[in-house]
Parts: C-alpha cells; structure tokens; sequence
C-alpha cells in the first residue's frame, strides 16, 4: 500500500475547500491568483503575488481601449461568456486584487487567531469622503446606517419628515417604521425632470414641523443625482437636518461631505466601491452625536460601565453606533477598494462611467418604443440609466434579455415605475452597450 503524505493530503484539502469555497461560480482561471497568494502553510506569500491594481499617472480617456481592457481583465465576472452584466447598481462584483486582500486576510485570522483590528478602516473612509476619523462608524450595509439614524434621532410625534417618490426601500422602511412607533409624519416629495424642479418640490413640501430631509444622493430607481447641495443649504436656512442615502455615488464620483455640508451620509461597499459584500459605513457629523441615540448597543459603544453605575455613557465617537465583533477580513477588503479606486483615479472612472452611459441614453433616443426616464440634464446624471419599454412589461423585458442575450440588468418595479435600469462600470465595454442596445430595437419591434 502507498504511503499517504501528510503534507500532500493537507495540500489537497486546502485546494478543495477554496473549490468548495467557490461554490462553482469563480472560473478556474479566476480562482488560480487567489490560490497562488499563499503558500504551503496557507498564510499569504510574498507581495509580487498580489493581483495587480490598475495604475494610472493622470487622466486616462474614456475611450483608451488598451487601459479599460487592462482594468476589465482583473474582473473575474468578465471572464464568464455567458454573461454580460449591466447590473453593478445592485451588487459590484470585486476584482482580485480585493478579492485577494479579503481572503488574505480571512486566512491569517483562521492560521492566527487574530482578533479586531477592523477599526483600521475608518482612516480609509474618513480620508476617502473627506470627514474626522471620528465621524465614521463601520456599518453593513446603507440600510444598516439609515436605521441608525432614523431610529435613534431624536424625534416626538408630528414631526415631520420629508422623503422622495423614488426611494429604495432601505430609506423608506426605516422611516415609516419610526413613523409607526412615534406618529412621526413622513412626507413625499416628488422628483422632478431636472435640478431646479427637484429643489422646488422639496422646498414645497417643507413646514415648520419638517424636522429632517432624507433622501438619496443619486435614485436607485432611473439614476437621477439630486441637487443635494442647494437642498442641504435650504435645509439649514430652517434648521433642518438633511440625511443622504449613498448607496450609489461613492466609487463612481466624487463624495466630499464636508462641501455637501450633509449632517449624515450612509454607504456601502459592495456597488460602486466593488468591495466585499457586508460592508458600509455611515458618516455622522460630530456634533449632531448627542441628538443620535444608540439604540442596538455592545462593545465599544460605551465609555465603561460597571456593575454598580451602570453605563457610564457613550464613546466619543461615532464608534458608539457600531459594536461587538467585526469581521477583519471585510473591512480590509473595503480598504482594498479604496487603493484600487484611487489607483486608477476617481475622476477616470467617472468620465469611463459616464461615457458609458452617455452612449446608452443617446442610443435609447432613437428607439421609439422607449421611454427614458433618466434626466437628460449633465449634472443630474451618471453611470444608472432608466427607461421603460413602451410595449412591453419590464419583468418580461427583463427575463427575454437575460434569456436571448445573457445581458443582466434590473428591473424597477418600486413605485409601480414597471421601468428598467442599467447600470454600467469600469469593466464593462462599449460593444457591449452596442449589444444591449441591438436587444432593446429588437424588443421595441415586438
């Protein structure tokens, strides 16, 4: 009988839990950079075995093929040909270079025992959106952050709260679970066609009972970027706090809260930020700490407590909304976003993204089944476009492309919009905007 090598049988059982760790879904010519960063002992290699990130020495154009072609081959998601996907709005697939940090890092606490050290990313956050360390509280998702401040601001009955009629539901819910519990009002203002439409129908609805403003930055619904700045300032003019849902712009333009003036901004790291899934963060402005509550509360919320006081109160900061046991793995791999972003330049993906997109809608122009519910205005638009199919209903739209084409994009049935959105990032192409379009003439024909 052969003698068995322990070291080899330990080596196939490493190979085999990262296969089953993949589930499947990872290609086999994804899965090879993970494995190769580690070695025999599973801790990470040396750091020529890091994926590569994307480096550019200024502004790139839109247009340079051989750059986006380099940044769409570190996409695991474009190595499938049996799909293009159109729906980063959504869910952003990672590349591997933060793919990479995250199972690293995975790797090391389970060699390790390491424990904490998630706290590292506020830094990240905090440099990236341009706030104190001390403003960043490290959440999972945008919701996560929302429900923090929707729960716990303090608020009595009447008062009023002003939201849109394109909200997700991880800004609605929140609300009109608060409004439920407290008798708060909760009042919908409607968007308009462009910026100066959206600022006076936010200024209609607001009353002297208006206590917050809580709307996206950019809609989920047909990608509109709302004039939040000019709404921020008319807000304060009347001492009204302004909450932003950031579920989209981060990762696809710039987000400077201190020249937004917002009083919160909520974000996550698996759109536009490409990170790993469970991650978020949520800015509070320093002194608005007092009029947050915490409501879910744990480690690190306080600043002691003893079996005889009690709780002594409250950290300093904004860590007092998050608590307990984080996951290293996750929040390192938000860090990663961060290097890989800036690596190719906020400001490329931006003009990428928008080019993208532009060609999209100027396509869709032309289509007479279609109507585009995308402002045309260059300010209140980027990377999501939303239109509607005249003749047909959206899920059917939806599930022929997917069927026909392979082309997955997402349908909006939120506020009975039946509409379709798409969202386009660095790693897709501008053939396969061609490719969709193709599709939506032949849908319209139908």
């Amino acid at each position: 009988m052969r003698e068995k090598n322990p070291d080899l049988e330990k080596g196939h059982s490493r190979r085999r839990f990262f296969e089953l760790l993949g589930g499947g879904f990872l290609t086999a010519s994804s899965w090879p950079l993970a494995r190769r960063a580690f070695g025999h002992n599973g801790l990470p290699q040396e750091k020529e075995q890091v994926p590569p990130i994307p480096s550019a020495a200024g502004a790139v154009d839109p247009a340079d093929t051989k750059f986006w072609l380099f940044v769409r081959e570190q996409f695991p998601i474009t190595k499938n040909n049996n799909l293009i996907y159109m729906n980063n709005g959504t869910m952003g697939p990672s590349p591997y270079y933060i793919q990479w940090m995250f199972f690293s890092k995975e790797q090391e606490v389970n060699f390790t025992g390491t424990y904490g050290g998630h706290d590292v990313a506020r830094a990240k956050v905090a440099e990236f959106i341009n706030c104190r360390e001390k403003e960043v509280s490290l959440t999972h998702n945008v919701t996560e952050g929302i429900d923090i401040i929707a729960q716990g601001l303090k608020l009595k009955r009447g008062d009023e709260v002003i939201i849109t009629n394109h909200e997700h539901a991880g800004n609605a819910i929140p609300w009109y679970t608060r409004a439920r519990r407290d008798r708060v009002v909760i009042k919908v203002a409607p968007l308009g066609q462009d910026a100066a439409q959206t600022l006076a129908s936010v200024e209609r609805a607001i009353t002297k009972k208006t206590k917050v403003i809580a709307i996206p930055h950019m809609t989920c619904t047909n990608g509109q970027i709302l004039p939040v700045k000019e709404i921020i300032e008319l807000a304060h003019r009347k001492r009204i706090l302004v909450m932003l849902d950031g579920a989209h712009p981060p990762g696809m333009f710039k987000v400077d809260v201190r020249e937004l003036g917002c009083d919160f901004y909520a974000a996550c790291g698996h759109k536009f930020l490409l990170g790993p899934k469970g991650t978020g963060f949520l800015y509070v402005k320093e002194e608005l700490f007092d009029r947050v509550e915490p409501i879910m509360t744990g480690g690190g919320s306080d600043s002691g407590w003893d079996y005889k006081r009690g709780l002594h109160g409250w950290d300093k900061t904004a860590h007092r909304y998050d608590y307990g046991t984080q996951s290293l793995a996750l929040y390192y791999g938000m860090m990663a976003c961060f290097d890989f972003i800036n690596g190719i330049g906020l400001d490329n993906i931006t003009r990428r993204d928008k080019t993208l997109a532009t060609k999209l809608l100027e396509g869709l122009k032309d289509i007479p089944q279609v109507e585009i519910l995308t402002p045309l205005e260059e300010k209140s638009r980027c990377a999501l476009t939303g239109f509607r199919l005249k003749n047909m209903p959206y899920d059917q739209f939806q599930n022929w492309l997917m069927e026909k084409y392979r082309i997955r994009i997402r349908g909006v049935g939120e506020g009975g919009l039946n509409s379709l959105r798409v969202t386009t990032h660095i790693y897709n192409t501008f053939e396969e905007v061609d490719l969709l379009l193709e599709a939506i003439r032949e849908a319209a024909r139908k």
